[in-house]
């Protein structure tokens, strides 16, 4: 399934080591199904949809070397299946979405390079994945985003993300943690906006977004929508430096003008604008 582009928000782990006993390495060809421990070393470019399927809790993808995946026609460039799938290094280009978590989730996204995807970089349609230290790159204004966590408790940490049209990164369901990533030149920053779940618009709630480092971007650095019929709630914005935005560094549509509602938490940011204006300067 490929990634819809949501509406623009804002008027709106344990980590465990990973052990491989033995990784094959052979010819990882266009539209393979991988359910053990693969190794692509060379260039694919691949007209299927989706051009590989990772399918856990045993298969994995290291792209080593000249390991790449480009998509010559729209569409997802890594599937992932199942629960736990491992994905690692490489390059993928050019895809409608460049890796979709599906399945059951638990899945591990590191150190990927993804450029120019047309809806998103990383979509995270299942729970409790991980996506860390990946970097993400557009150069064209096409409506994508970065990142794009729609499940539950999902984590997006250390990663680079900059030129997104949409969201660097968007957060969309429950318990996501969004820290230490760096953000440039990307519509909004990071934005935490809704789900419509049984005809209702639902906030994402129970966020953290912290210690990141949002340069520069277009329109607002961190931004939480609203209001909707359940809002955003109960989510931590903290520790995070935010400069140089079009519009306002940090948003928070749910909150008073005195800043005194407390619907999210707001502590410790470094910025120099704000809406409410005294968001800065809790």
């Amino acid at each position: 399934m490929s990634f819809s582009p949501k509406t623009l928000l804002a008027p709106g782990v344990v980590m465990s080591t990973l052990y491989f006993s033995s990784v094959c390495i052979a010819d990882v060809e266009c539209g393979d199904t991988i359910t053990d421990a693969q190794t692509l070393t060379g260039e694919l470019s691949c007209s299927e949809d989706p051009a590989i399927t990772v399918e856990g809790p045993d298969g994995s993808l290291v792209m080593s070397g000249e390991g790449a995946i480009e998509c010559t026609t729209d569409g997802v460039g890594v599937l992932m299946l199942g629960t736990s799938g491992v994905v690692t290094g490489g390059v993928v280009s050019n895809c409608e979405t460049g890796l979709e978590l599906a399945g059951s989730g638990l899945h591990k996204v590191f150190s990927v390079t993804v450029e120019e995807s047309s809806g998103a970089g990383v979509f995270a349609e299942s729970d409790s994945n991980l996506i860390r230290q990946n970097t993400l790159s557009n150069i064209t204004n096409v409506q994508a985003s970065g990142i794009v966590l729609e499940g539950v408790a999902n984590v997006a940490i250390g990663n680079s993300v900059s030129g997104f049209f949409e969201n660097g990164i968007g957060g969309f369901g429950f318990f996501s943690y969004i820290g230490n990533n760096y953000l440039e030149g990307n519509a909004v920053a990071i934005s935490l906006g809704a789900r419509i779940i049984d005809g209702v618009t639902v906030g994402a709630s129970f966020c953290v977004i912290a210690s990141n480092n949002v340069q520069n971007n277009e329109i607002w650095g961190i931004a939480i929508g609203g209001p909707y019929v359940i809002q955003n709630m109960d989510n931590v914005v903290s520790g995070n430096t935010v400069a140089g935005s079009g519009f306002d560094d940090l948003l928070d549509d749910n909150e008073a003008s005195d800043c005194s509602s407390g619907t999210n938490i707001w502590s410790g940011n470094t910025a120099n604008t704000s809406f409410p204006s005294c968001l800065k300067d809790l």
